[in-house]
């Protein structure tokens, strides 16, 4: 047996050494960078040391809402500029500095690029009514806010754009018919905001709404008005003797000076 287990072990002994010598020369390939080292780096090392160095990609959604934003600017820049007539998507994407191709992504079409922006519009212009609303509720004349927030709109450019959509959509039912639930969505607003914060300041809501019709139908004719005729020393005279004239009709908040109230804005220089 001992004998047998003596001869057993020379094949064994060969295997070993012929294993070493494939190890050693498989060293020693690694060693002349023939191959490479038994642990090489990570796949993403590798990666980030092929690649130059990168700066972080803006999201795809804050690309598109920036794109969005310019198109509809440049929009109400050449609405203002040229009227609707005038106005062509060429002349939009040259303003926005927006090609053809991005600018049909998101608004295919002239009246796309009119409506949306109309929707921009008035979105700003109903934030910035609701602030001046919840100033006015601690206001001992609230009307003068509702004035300001008229003023901002109607003797400004947001209503001289909206003339020029209102008038060619007179005769456009296609035009008219998608431009109608954008003004009814922020004259509903408006209307309800400002009710609600004059009768917090102490108006009944019967006066309220009255007070604010009838300022609303002053300032907008006006406004009208002022297109061809600018005479905006007479317009601020006669606001002024109207905001009087409400103050002193209307049972409402108390006089100027009372506790926790403050006088209402005056009326800012029209220009």
């Amino acid at each position: 047996m001992q004998g047998g287990d003596a001869g057993a072990s020379k094949p064994c002994l060969l295997i070993k050494i012929q294993i070493d010598r494939y190890v050693l020369s498989i060293e020693n390939l690694r060693t002349s960078r023939i191959l490479p080292p038994s642990h090489p780096q990570p796949v993403e090392m590798i990666v980030k040391q092929a690649q130059p160095t990168k700066t972080p990609r803006r999201k795809q959604a804050d690309r598109s809402q920036q794109t969005r934003e310019a198109l509809l600017k440049a929009t109400i820049d050449t609405l203002l500029e040229h009227g609707y007539a005038g106005l062509t998507t060429a002349q939009v994407d040259a303003r926005a500095a927006v090609s053809s191709g991005a600018r049909v992504h998101h608004y295919p079409a002239k009246v796309d690029l009119v409506i949306a922006a109309t929707e921009y519009t008035y979105a700003r212009m109903t934030e910035l009514g609701q602030r001046r609303a919840d100033a006015a509720r601690q206001s001992s004349e609230p009307l003068r806010h509702f004035v300001e927030d008229c003023l901002s709109i109607y003797f400004d450019w947001p209503f001289v754009s909206a003339v020029e959509i209102v008038m060619t959509a007179r005769t456009d039912p296609a035009l008219m018919s998608r431009l109608r639930p954008v003004l009814q969505k922020f004259h509903t607003g408006m209307r309800e905001t400002w009710t609600d914060a004059l009768v917090d300041a102490g108006y009944s809501r019967s006066d309220a709404e009255t007070c604010l019709g009838l300022t609303l139908n002053l300032i907008r004719g006006m406004a009208l008005n002022r297109i061809w005729q600018n005479d905006n020393a007479e317009y601020k005279r006669l606001i002024e003797v109207w905001c009087r004239q409400l103050h002193q009709g209307f049972p409402g908040p108390g006089k100027p000076g009372a506790a926790g109230q403050k006088r209402g804005p005056a009326i800012r220089s029209l220009s």
